[in-house]
C-alpha cells in the first residue's frame, strides 16, 4: 500500500500569506474608522461652532432691538415730556392773560363766570409740539446729500437746481428762517443747534474748494447761504453781458441736435436765473440762427410755420430730421454696394495680338466718337456701325 507523501513547506507558505493579508485587513479597517470617527468629530466640532456663531448673532441682534426700544422709548417720554412743558407753559399764559384781562360785560365784579378758552394759545401750542418733531427729524439726517443731490462747484452753472433742492428740504424740516432771516437777538439755545445743522448741510453739498470759501465768511447758516448768493449771483450785470453775448453768438458746429438744444436752453436758464428772461420764442430764434447748413431747410420751414413753434416742437422736428439724414446716408452706401458687383464680361471678338480684348470705352461709345475698341464695345445701334474707311 503507498504511502502518503509528506505536507511540502508550500501550505505553510500559504497560511503565513493569509495571515498577513488578514492583519493589513484590520488595520485598513481600523485606519478607516479613526479617520471616519475624526471627520465625525471635526463635523461635529464646525456645527457646535456654528450654532455658537449664530447664538451669539442672535444674541447680539436681540441686544440691539432692546438698547433701539429702549432709545425710542426715551425718546417718547422726551417728546411727552416737552409736550406736557409746553402745555404748561401755554396754560401758565392763558393764566396770565386772564388776570390782566378786563370784566366780561355783564358779569358782576367778582363774578363766576369763566373766560372762555384760550384757541390761540392751542394752536400755538400744536404748533410747537410739530416744530420740535421736525427739528428732531431734522437732526437725525445722517448725509443731507440724500435729499440734495446738485454738488455745487466754484465754476459750475447749476446754482439754480441746487437751490431749489435746497429751500425744498428746508421747508420740509421748517427750516427756512435760517437763511431767509437774520439771526433773532439773543440767539436761542435751540435755533443756535438748528443753525448749525443748516449751515453743516450747506457746507456738505459744496466743494472742498467753495466750502473753504464760504465756511470764512460768517458764523451762521444766514451768513454761508449769502456767500453762496454772492459767489454766483454777485456782479450780475457783468455776468448777464458775458452769458447773453455767448447765448447770442452760440452756433451748432458739429454738435448733435440733441447737445445744441440743451446748451442753449441751459445758457437761457442761467440768464432767468440772472433776472434776464428769456422768452420761448426768442430761445427757438436762437435754435434756428445757429444750425449749421445741413438744418438751413429746415430752419427756413421753422421761420414760416405758422403757429410759430414752442421750443419742444422745434427740437423734436430737428432729431426728427437729423435721425431721416442719417438713414438717407446710409441707403445710398448700401445702393452702392449693390451696384458695384462683380459681372461676368461679354465675350468680345476684337482680341488683338496675344489673344488680349480691351475692355470697351463706354464714355466715348456714348459719345459717339470713334476709336480704338469701339467696335461691339458701345450700346445697341452704335457698337456695330462701321467707321467711315471700313464703309467703303
Amino acid at each position: 500500500m503507498p504511502s502518503t507523501p509528506p505536507a511540502t513547506p508550500r501550505a505553510g507558505v500559504d497560511l503565513d500569506t493569509s495571515s498577513a493579508t488578514i492583519q493589513a485587513d484590520a488595520v485598513a479597517q481600523r485606519l478607516a474608522a479613526e479617520k471616519a470617527n475624526e471627520a465625525a468629530a471635526a463635523a461635529q466640532r464646525l456645527e457646535r461652532e456654528r450654532q455658537a456663531a449664530r447664538d451669539a448673532a442672535l444674541a447680539r441682534a436681540l441686544q440691539a432691538e432692546e438698547e433701539a426700544t429702549a432709545a425710542a422709548k426715551d425718546r417718547a417720554a422726551a417728546a411727552q415730556r416737552a409736550s406736557e412743558a409746553l402745555a404748561r407753559a401755554a396754560k401758565e399764559r392763558a393764566a396770565a392773560a386772564a388776570a390782566v384781562a378786563p370784566e366780561p360785560s355783564g358779569a358782576a365784579p367778582g363774578g363766576t363766570s369763566a373766560p372762555p378758552p384760550d384757541l390761540r394759545a392751542a394752536m400755538l401750542h400744536h404748533e410747537a409740539v410739530a416744530l420740535l418733531q421736525l427739528h428732531a427729524q431734522a437732526v437725525a439726517v445722517s448725509n443731507i446729500r440724500n435729499h440734495v443731490t446738485t454738488i455745487l462747484d466754484v465754476d459750475s452753472g447749476n446754482f439754480n437746481r441746487w437751490r431749489d433742492q435746497f429751500l425744498l428740504i428746508l421747508g420740509k424740516f421748517s427750516l427756512q428762517d435760517h437763511v431767509r432771516e437774520e439771526p433773532p437777538a439773543p440767539i436761542p439755545p435751540d435755533w443756535a443747534r438748528m443753525d448749525c445743522v443748516v449751515k453743516s448741510w450747506i457746507v456738505a453739498t459744496l466743494t472742498d474748494d467753495l466750502g473753504e470759501i464760504i465756511s470764512a465768511q460768517g458764523s451762521t447758516a444766514r451768513h454761508a447761504w449769502l456767500a453762496v448768493e454772492s459767489q454766483f449771483l454777485g456782479n450780475r450785470e457783468a455776468r448777464s453781458i458775458h452769458l447773453e453775448t455767448r447765448f447770442r453768438n452760440f452756433v451748432q458746429g458739429d454738435l448733435s441736435v440733441t447737445d445744441y438744444c440743451r446748451k442753449l436752453k441751459k445758457m437761457a436758464d442761467d440768464l432767468t436765473a440772472l433776472g434776464e428772461v428769456v422768452t420761448d420764442r426768442t430761445l427757438v430764434l436762437n435754435v434756428i440762427r445757429g444750425l449749421n447748413e445741413r438744418f438751413s431747410h429746415v430752419g427756413t420751414l421753422l421761420r414760416h410755420a405758422r403757429p410759430f413753434p414752442t421750443f419742444l416742437e422745434a427740437r423734436d422736428d430737428l432729431i426728427l430730421e437729423e435721425l431721416t439724414m442719417e438713414t438717407r446716408k446710409d441707403a445710398p452706401a448700401t445702393a452702392l454696394a449693390a451696384s458695384t458687383t462683380p459681372s461676368p464680361a461679354p465675350a468680345s471678338s476684337g482680341t488683338g495680338a496675344g489673344g488680349n480684348s480691351k475692355p470697351p470705352n463706354n464714355r466715348r461709345s456714348k459719345r459717339g466718337g470713334g476709336g480704338k475698341g469701339n467696335s461691339g464695345g458701345g450700346p445697341p445701334g452704335q457698337g456695330s456701325r462701321p467707321t467711315g474707311g471700313a464703309q467703303q
